[in-house]
């Protein structure tokens, strides 16, 4: 049974949805590790305004703590619409990974949407994980999917500092039929 934590980011026409997961067991340890990477008067880590060195060091307490993650992406110029095959691609995979419960990061434009989306993965399923959207300072874990969207849409040598966490990386057409649950995690 696993948790997960998704952010999304958007580079030029690709759009990225990144899904952090962690067992039940491990949420306090991460959550506590996590929030000792707030710096004084900070509420939250919000990767975007970080400078490289700090990111560099965020990167590596992630790794440290054990995070894994899955990365769909779409090149589509349409936030709307690569939101929602994102989101769906993700959910099916999340649900067949046993993901109990989902927290989104919100997007108020978006939030409405999401829940439709979701509604519409969930329903063809017997036993569907809850979902519910949070603002980033409700939960920390909200940063570590922040932070490996933005590595991962960057590319490069971010990209190489997050891919040990990185578990599947499943691109999509403009076709929601052709995501394919990738690897599973290990016990990690």
């Amino acid at each position: 049974m696993w948790h997960g934590f998704l952010d999304e980011s958007r580079r030029g026409t690709t759009y990225l949805v990144v899904a952090v997961f962690v067992r039940p067991r491990d949420l306090d340890t991460i959550r506590s590790g996590l929030r000792r990477l707030v710096k004084p008067g900070q509420r939250r880590v919000h990767f975007k305004k970080e400078s490289d060195s700090r990111r560099r060091e965020l990167v590596s307490r992630l790794c440290e703590l054990g995070l894994r993650a899955g990365v769909w992406t779409v090149r589509d110029s349409d936030d709307v619409r690569a939101r929602q095959l994102c989101l769906s691609a993700a959910a099916t995979w999340l649900q067949e990974l046993g993901v109990s419960r989902l927290a989104i990061e919100s997007c108020a434009h978006q939030d409405v949407r999401d829940r439709q989306t979701l509604a519409a993965v969930l329903e063809k399923v017997a036993d569907p994980f809850t979902y519910e959207h949070l603002r980033p300072a409700e939960d920390p874990l909200l940063w570590a999917s922040d932070a490996l969207a933005w590595c991962f849409g960057a590319g490069g040598d971010w990209l190489r500092r997050v891919q040990p966490m990185v578990d599947t990386v499943v691109k999509l057409d403009q076709c929601p039929e052709n995501a394919k649950p990738g690897n599973r995690p290990s016990g990690r």
